[in-house]
């Protein structure tokens, strides 16, 4: 069981690193493609640091809660195990006895402990538990992997804002002043000295006396 744990978590943050960067890459092209002519800045990469880092740790989760609904068949199974042996002849069920059930279902998966606390199945048919206790965790699994989903939205807005708002908004392609210059129209700076073609003749004056 430990090594199932183990197995579990590390595929469950592996998967999470890799979505996570897959997200914040997808983001920050979204980011580019809108604002062509702005660059990022270091307060930039700092806050996609930062939303990668919060969206890893979502992702886990969500990719654990995944998992552990795939396994509700075998914690429904194990119920069944368990009131076989004890809740037989039981017609129905009381709160306490529902809250020993979901500890004894819980001490033996250890990790619907960090999902789910107390399960309310008070009321039940005897025959009726495995299937509510599934349903009970399938609806609370639901629940709290659109938390997550939640969560994840508000960190990208909010990273969104903060990250247009840091960008270096100037234009990337402005031409230097030394090319502008150098491709501009040159300025005459003396008189435009006359050409062949251009040239008058004055007519010549004598200023010989007789």
């Amino acid at each position: 069981m430990l090594w199932d744990i183990i197995c579990m978590s590390v595929g469950s943050l592996i998967w999470g690193v890799l979505i996570s960067i897959l997200c914040t890459t997808l983001f920050a092209l979204a980011i580019t493609s809108w604002w062509k002519d702005a660059r990022f800045t270091v307060w930039s990469y700092l806050v996609g640091v930062i939303l990668c880092l919060l969206l890893t740790v979502e992702n886990t989760l969500i990719i654990g809660s995944l998992k552990i609904m795939d396994t509700i068949d075998e914690y429904e199974a194990y119920t069944t195990k368990i009131i076989d042996k004890v809740y037989k002849n039981y017609g129905k069920i009381s709160v306490e006895e529902s809250d020993t059930l979901t500890q004894e279902v819980i001490n033996h998966f250890p990790l619907l402990g960090d999902y789910i606390g107390e399960v309310q199945l008070n009321g039940c048919n005897i025959d009726e538990l495995p299937k509510a206790l599934a349903d009970e965790i399938r609806s609370f699994m639901r629940e709290y992997i659109v938390r997550r989903l939640l969560w994840s939205l508000g960190f990208i807005f909010v990273a969104g804002t903060l990250i247009i708002w840091t960008l270096d908004k100037h234009n990337r392609y402005t031409r230097p002043m030394g090319d502008r210059r150098r491709n501009s129209p040159q300025r005459s700076s003396g008189r435009q000295r006359p050409t062949g073609s251009n040239l008058q003749r004055r007519p010549h004056i004598s200023t010989h006396r007789k």
